[in-house]
Order: C-alpha cells, then sequence, then structure tokens
C-alpha cells in the first residue's frame, strides 16, 4: 500500500512539474510575441555616411551617451521617440561630426552602420554604433524604442559585476 501511494504522489509531481514547464514556455511564447521588433541590418554605406557626415537629411537624429555616445541612429519622422535617455542631434554639424569621432568602442566592439528595419523589413531609419546586441521595438501611434545591450557600462556593483568603460 505504501509503495501504491508513493508512485501516486511521485506520478503527481511529474504532472504538477510539466504543468509548470507547460505554463512557462506559454507566458514565454506570449512575452516574445506582446512586442513588434524590428531589426538592423548592416551597411557599410550607412558607415560610410556617418564617418563622412553625409547622412540623409530626412531623418530624426538621436544619441544615447556623452562626449564619447554609445549609439547614433537617425529614423523617418513619421516616428516618435520619447525618452529621458535618448537626445537629439543635428546632422551635418560640428557637433554631430565630432560625436560620429568619438562614438566608443573596445577590444571586440568595433563601429558599424546598419539599416534600420521595420517588423515587415522595410528600411526606416540608420543606425550608427559599436554595440551589436540592440533592439528595435515599434510600437502603437508610431513610438519606436532603441534598446542598445550595455551592461557592461553600469559599473562594478551592477547586478554583480561588469566594467564601466570610458
Amino acid at each position: 500500500m505504501n509503495k501504491i501511494r508513493k508512485t501516486y504522489k511521485n506520478r503527481q509531481l511529474w504532472y504538477f512539474f510539466l504543468l509548470l514547464v507547460g505554463i512557462f514556455v506559454l507566458a514565454l511564447i506570449a512575452g516574445c510575441t506582446a512586442g513588434t521588433y524590428g531589426s538592423l541590418k548592416r551597411d557599410a554605406g550607412v558607415q560610410q555616411a556617418f564617418e563622412s557626415n553625409q547622412v540623409p537629411m530626412d531623418y530624426k537624429y538621436y544619441y544615447y551617451g556623452d562626449s564619447e555616445p554609445y549609439v547614433i541612429f537617425g529614423i523617418e519622422p513619421k516616428y516618435d521617440m520619447k525618452s529621458n535617455v535618448w537626445r537629439e542631434a543635428t546632422p551635418d554639424t560640428d557637433d554631430f561630426k565630432e560625436m560620429v569621432r568619438w562614438i566608443w568602442e573596445d577590444y571586440g566592439y568595433y563601429k558599424f552602420g546598419a539599416n534600420i528595419l521595420d517588423p515587415e523589413g522595410k528600411k526606416v531609419g540608420v543606425f550608427y554604433s559599436a554595440i551589436r546586441e540592440t533592439s528595435v521595438k515599434f510600437m502603437d501611434g508610431n513610438r519606436i524604442m532603441v534598446m542598445p545591450n550595455t551592461p557592461f557600462l553600469w559599473g562594478p556593483t551592477a547586478n554583480g559585476g561588469g566594467i564601466r568603460v570610458r
């Protein structure tokens, strides 16, 4: 009798475990499909345009960082970028040229240019950075969110590690 109860309990635990795994997988899938993400497609011509200060003038430009920005990008004017992190930049100026010149890079992280593509694959902007792990999220109301992955810049006390590179 004890053996039967033990087998029954083990089977219940096993079913409970499978149920939890199933719920986790469904939540993960739902989380991944909740937003509409675009992509970056590397393009040497975009890098050349930034470095020669010949970027498309009909885009709105933003940068993230300070005297050594981490990312500079331009998007079509129909997109709205409301953020406390990103600052507007004016192309074809000496300040813009200096930002491009001093963009952050480090060993293993080299500057590159890319086209920003919407979820349908249509070009909606240009991007220049050394941070290759960047997400581009498109939201309702023509809002766009550009999220570079920069945990290595948070300093030694953030999330148990990392180095602030300047």
